[in-house]
């Protein structure tokens, strides 16, 4: 008995094993293809039905391991992984490799957690046969969730593949599908690649047909067109090509470099935030400590100050040489020659015998006779007021070392920008890569999520200097993601 295989060898024989997987949104009936084909390998029939993966109203028969939550419940995806169903017919052996839907109720972030999950199946399996797109044949035009997938699909499947396309419209006939395979461009689906299949036999019990001949032969016919349309998929997909999966690896690569450099320029703009928030207080400082240099500048003062300087007179005055002043105010009465030594002798002898010390207090004996005269000068002199120097002093001081971290914030934040740079110039570079494995790629899809946390995380800041921070980043990748896609546009 067959077992879902989490794993595809890549070395396979084309002419033997064939990988297929199985694309859709969700409710579009890839679950239930799986179990018609199930019957189709396992020769079920409409009263003896093979069932892989339980339905609301039949559980399962074959013992495969599946991955489907609550059938019961509709409003939600069934199959929460990819599981892969091997069936063996003649010596040939197929891989059918069933996917979580697209356009899940549970949001954006289930489908981006999905495709993950679905383009690494496809890498897995090394050699793909053929990608079936299964499609609503009921849906006259596109919806939301059906353009939602679409796109999706678009964005994930390499170009290499498109010729490996396969569609199977369900819940309709050639006759009755409503579907316009207009929807899928710039997809262009050969006529022979597109089937369509009304596979109602498990929409309902047994018991609601069985017994109503009409009900019974409608639902016979269909199910023998079902059997009849799986046997032409089977050959069709013999004659497809296999081709090897490596594209799916590359842009897996590519996708997963793009985050990560995203992220890095959403750390590195944060950095530069962060810096640029440090300069702006440097330079606030420096304001601070330019005035405070310009106010305190004026640290010295000028003074008049009154001295005494000798100079040489008319008249002969008494002249201390121990105080090195004049002592008397007026001229000596005495006018013979004060060289004579005798009579300075003498005359000092007289006077100290009858006047003792003279008014300095030395004795007669320490002054001579000359013409020097004391005369009294202003001067102006500039002191320096300490307490104003040494605020003066150290705003230089402060003002050096600010420039010296200016200059630093300064060079940080260009390394950063070149670094910014470099990041941006890889995503673009792995994006052109994307766009040549992947023409559909959608840029704007792919970092999406990205933009909705750091809008959501903006939301919930209290502070307005990180909020504004924060819009400040959203605002630097949304320019980068503009600029992609009006490259792509003009392309």
């Amino acid at each position: 008995m067959e077992t879902p295989n989490p794993q595809l060898s890549c070395k396979q024989d084309l002419h033997k094993e064939y990988n297929i997987i199985l694309f859709g949104e969700t409710g579009s009936g890839k679950s239930t293809l799986i179990n018609y084909l199930t019957n189709y390998f396992h020769n079920g029939t409409l009263e003896n039905l093979k069932i892989a993966i339980p339905t609301k109203h039949y559980e399962a028969t074959e013992g495969l391991q599946h991955h489907d939550d609550n059938v019961q419940d509709s409003s939600n995806g069934q199959t929460r992984t990819c599981a892969v169903y091997n069936f063996r017919r003649e010596g040939t052996i197929f891989n059918f490799i069933d996917t979580p839907g697209l356009s899940d109720s549970r949001g954006a972030a289930q489908d981006d957690f999905n495709i993950q999950q679905i383009m690494g199946a496809a890498e897995q399996s090394g050699v793909l046969t053929a990608i079936i797109l299964v499609i609503n044949g009921t849906q006259t035009r596109a919806t939301v969730t059906l353009r939602n997938t679409l796109s999706l699909l678009r964005s994930s499947i390499p170009d290499v593949f498109q010729q490996n396309l396969v569609v199977v419209l369900t819940n309709c006939s050639a006759v009755t599908a409503n579907f316009d395979l207009s929807h899928l461009e710039p997809w262009t689906i050969a006529e022979a690649n597109v089937f369509h299949m009304n596979n109602c036999a498990l929409s309902r019990p047994v018991s609601q047909w069985i017994h109503n001949e009409r009900m019974k032969k409608n639902m016979e016919h269909e199910w023998q067109y079902s059997m009849e349309t799986i046997e032409e998929l089977n050959q069709l997909l013999t004659k497809l090509g296999g081709k090897a999966t490596e594209a799916f690896k590359q842009m897996r690569i590519n996708k997963n470099i793009i985050k990560s450099q995203l992220h890095g320029i959403l750390l590195e703009v944060k950095k530069i935030q962060d810096l640029q928030n440090e300069l702006d207080i440097m330079k606030t400082t420096q304001q601070n400590v330019t005035a405070d240099i310009k106010q305190y500048s004026d640290y010295k003062r000028t003074k008049q100050v009154e001295y005494s300087e000798l100079e040489r007179g008319i008249f002969v005055r008494k002249f201390c040489i121990v105080c090195l002043t004049p002592c008397q105010d007026e001229p000596s009465s005495f006018s013979l020659p004060h060289t004579i030594p005798f009579y300075r002798d003498v005359t000092n002898l007289v006077e100290y015998i009858f006047k003792g010390k003279c008014r300095c207090g030395h004795t007669p004996f320490s002054h001579y006779d000359c013409k020097l005269q004391s005369v009294k000068k202003i001067r102006t002199v500039e002191e320096i007021v300490q307490d104003v120097k040494k605020i003066y002093d150290n705003s230089v001081s402060k003002n050096k070392a600010i420039e010296s971290k200016i200059g630093s914030l300064d060079t940080d934040i260009a390394v950063l920008r070149y670094v910014f740079d470099i990041k941006e110039a890889e995503i673009r570079k792995c994006y052109h890569e994307l766009k040549k494995l992947c023409s559909q790629f959608n840029f704007v899809h792919e970092v999406q999520g990205i933009m909705d946390d750091m809008e959501r995380d903006a939301r919930t800041l209290t502070s307005i200097a990180a909020r504004t921070d924060a819009e400040n980043r959203i605002r630097s990748i949304t320019k980068l993601v503009d600029t992609l896609s009006k490259a792509e546009m003009s392309d």
